[in-house]
């Protein structure tokens, strides 16, 4: 099949380079071709910015760790300086040379959050010849009530014949007791294997919300509030992670980053059709393809250093040349 071999490929963020060995080793002698191991593992190298935040408040954070040695010099989050699956390779291991094992010190793990959790996941599956990728979301399972913002893996398993999505983001020891949500609320091995209820793609958020406005009344803040137009971004982030471009948060629609209610129906269309293509992406892995290659609107991509004005600059470039983009669609 065609898109199980496009999701064997790498990107820049899921290429692992000279640590390509050292992720074989990972899954093959530690972890014994198991996703419960890894897992572990995982969360013995990366700690997230929440188990800092109440570490700092006083919470009993024990199940995660010695967490003692925090003081004005422990960084909240370390997101912005490893940005890829090599460089967080790079950075664990000059840590500490012994790499991925149990116990190893909290002071020695990175500091990061979900989306880069989902990045190694899917770098050290893809080194292993295992398609995989990353899917961004939002979870139900999380906190009791609410829903907050979370990336997740999906990976194929040959015997069931089908993309698994599962959530490796805060295993903190092996029988799933060590997070005290996920202990609540009686989380054993189902999120090895996530039922679609208890997750929303950002095209189910986005198309429930076109339904009913009041549907984000049920969203937590999580990393960021959740508005629209975070909707509107997690809807191309997961988009962009379905193609393996897997980019982190700091990045938006160029396009479409406006306040909601300046978008016309021709764009909130295009978000639509957008989002019904990505709630079945391998049936529409084609037409999904031809949009990410091909359509230059929704390729520009805001940034600290690219704004608005560069996508005029390409627009009337675009139209002086009387090209055009791959448009499906029309209504």
């Amino acid at each position: 099949m065609e898109n199980l071999d496009f999701y064997l490929k790498t990107s820049e963020f899921t290429d692992l380079g000279k640590y390509k060995q050292e992720a074989i080793d990972l899954w093959e002698n530690k972890c014994g071709r198991d996703l419960k191991n890894l897992c572990h593992l995982l969360m013995n190298v990366v700690v997230h910015r929440v188990i800092i935040q109440m570490a700092l408040k006083g919470e009993d954070v024990k199940n995660y760790g010695d967490f003692s040695f925090i003081d004005f010099r422990t960084p909240m989050c370390e997101d912005d300086k490893f940005l890829t699956a090599s460089a967080m390779f790079n950075e664990i291991y000059r840590r500490d040379s012994k790499g991925f094992y149990i116990g190893r010190p909290a002071e020695n793990r990175l500091i990061l959050t979900c989306r880069y959790v989902s990045v190694l996941t899917s770098a050290i599956l893809k080194a292993n010849g295992i398609p995989c990728r990353c899917r961004a979301g939002w979870a139900k399972y999380l906190r009791e009530t609410d829903v907050v913002d979370h990336w997740v893996n999906e990976y194929y398993d040959k015997k069931q014949k089908r993309f698994v999505m599962i959530d490796i983001d805060d295993l903190y020891d092996i029988n799933f007791l060590g997070f005290e949500l996920y202990k609540k609320n009686g989380i054993t091995y189902q999120y090895l294997d996530i039922p679609k209820e208890q997750f929303y793609t950002a095209s189910d958020a986005w198309l429930n919300f076109r339904k009913d406005k009041s549907f984000i009344n049920n969203f937590t803040e999580g990393s960021f509030k959740v508005t629209a137009n975070n909707i509107i971004k997690y809807l191309f982030l997961d988009f962009y992670a379905l193609k393996n471009f897997e980019l982190n948060y700091t990045f938006k629609p160029l396009a479409y980053n406006k306040p909601f209610n300046e978008l016309t129906n021709a764009e909130l269309h295009e978000l639509d059709c957008l989002a019904m293509l990505l709630q079945e992406p391998d049936k529409n892995f084609e037409l999904l393809n031809k949009l990410f290659n091909a359509n230059s609107k929704l390729r520009m991509i805001e940034s600290p250093l690219v704004g608005k004005n560069n996508y005029e600059l390409l627009v009337k470039k675009q139209n002086a040349s009387n090209s055009c983009d791959i448009n499906i669609f029309e209504k």
